[in-house]
């Protein structure tokens, strides 16, 4: 998506007001997810996975292929926003098993 893209603007444009506010610029965004979140901003193999509710917290499960070769697991919490529409208001991310996680 806008991460293989280089996309910053768009990528800032799928986060929550809340990241958004931390972050101010999709430059600075951008650096944070390239320097600290190097499966997501150049994952390959993607796959979506559950989505449920967790604590009161949608999160969207994606699978996918770090560019060294480890899959991963993503949680993604999603957050409506007041026009309906839905944003990512964070991720972590943990080492998949095997593809059958």
């Amino acid at each position: 998506g806008a991460f293989l893209r280089d996309d910053g603007a768009g990528a800032f444009a799928d986060a929550s007001p809340t990241i958004q506010q931390v972050f101010h610029d999709p430059d600075i965004f951008m650096e944070m997810v390239r320097t600290g979140y190097q499966s997501v901003y150049r994952a390959r193999g993607v796959e979506f996975r559950d989505l449920g509710e967790v604590e009161n917290r949608l999160i969207q499960q994606v699978y996918m292929t770090g560019p060294d070769g480890i899959p991963v697991l993503a949680l993604y919490e999603m957050q409506r926003q007041l026009d309906g529409s839905w944003r990512i208001n964070g991720v972590s991310i943990a080492r998949a098993r095997d593809q059958g996680v």
